[in-house]
């Protein structure tokens, strides 16, 4: 199942006759896409046909959800795409809720999956329109987990737990904060550039605003399909192996809520694309580090963006 087979599959429906049409028939549930007509405006529809009783679920700002009761005692639970500028990743989410729950044993542990599928989808789609992540903001992310990882893994021994929910809890960037990460003693600020990158860009006046200690984390990240590359998902996937080593579940959920505030679920096509980490630099940045800040600057300017060339500032190097 894919999303340019789903096309396929929906393009062939006449509409007109109001039909709907099964098209995964191994599934524990029954599947089916078609149209709805609401007030003349032609919608396109996932419908699930279940035996097992389905609660009511909550519509969302892209989708209404209706549940009914067919005749013969079952249930139907239809996802409408109510904006149109969302068709093409709503095949995408139409295939990942099939497939999430495809690995269900029974109809109402399927259902469970589905429901609890679509609740992710509809709070990515609430920021992200687009519902799926375009390259730069992958790359972004993949440097912030990268740095994420390093964390976990040099947590200290004792009170393990604690520290690596510490650790998690510290990373902000998806919150809207100045820095990526920041703790009670310490905060960084990542920058993920391709191999031969100089020079990385300061997006706020904000952003190398601190007194305390800070460190400019640059991580040269590029596409590559060699030994010790990895995927988006494979990544995602390594931290939170590492979470659950430590059985720590709070830590785990966590980490999984942060990540849906910067647009990610583990889609398929996140599973696609190899990159290779080739290395990382440190800078120390204090008083005297090369920024601009708002008292740096005319009180006038109120937001600008710059860019720092990293040879000139190989002095405050840490490694």
């Amino acid at each position: 199942m894919n999303p340019e087979f789903l096309q396929k599959q929906w393009d062939s429906i006449d509409y007109k006759s109001g039909g709907f049409l099964q098209i995964d028939t191994l599934h524990p549930l029954e599947w089916f896409i078609g149209y709805q007509d609401i007030s003349n405006v032609r919608r396109k529809t996932l419908l699930i046909i279940s035996r097992a009783p389905i609660d009511i679920v909550e519509s969302s700002k892209s989708m209404d959800v209706v549940r009914r009761r067919k005749e013969d005692g079952r249930w139907t639970l239809a996802f409408e795409l109510i904006n149109t500028e969302q068709e093409g990743v709503f095949s995408v989410f139409c295939c990942d809720m099939i497939e999430h729950s495809r690995k269900a044993k029974n109809e109402p542990t399927a259902l469970v999956l589905a429901i609890s599928r679509y609740k992710h989808w509809s709070r990515l789609l609430r920021t992200h329109s687009k519902g799926m992540m375009d390259e730069s903001t992958c790359k972004g992310l993949i440097g912030e987990l990268l740095f994420l990882e390093e964390k976990l893994h040099s947590s200290t021994d004792a009170e393990k737990n604690t520290d690596k929910y510490i650790i998690v809890n510290g990373w902000v960037g998806g919150d809207n904060a100045d820095q990526d990460f920041m703790y009670t003693d310490s905060w960084f600020e990542i920058k993920t550039v391709g191999i031969s990158a100089e020079k990385v860009t300061i997006s706020s006046l904000e952003q190398l605003d601190r007194t305390d200690y800070g460190e400019l984390v640059v991580i040269y990240v590029d596409k590559a399909n060699r030994e010790g590359s990895f995927s988006l998902n494979e990544l995602v996937t390594r931290i939170k192996n590492l979470l659950l080593s430590e059985s720590d579940i709070d830590s785990l959920e966590l980490f999984e809520s942060k990540l849906t505030t910067y647009g990610y679920i583990d889609l398929f096509e996140y599973g696609q694309q190899k990159y290779f980490h080739f290395n990382t630099k440190k800078y120390r940045v204090d008083d005297t580090f090369p920024k601009l800040t708002t008292k740096l600057v005319h009180i006038a300017i109120t937001s600008l963006k710059y860019e720092i060339n990293l040879p000139s500032v190989e002095t405050w190097q840490i490694c």
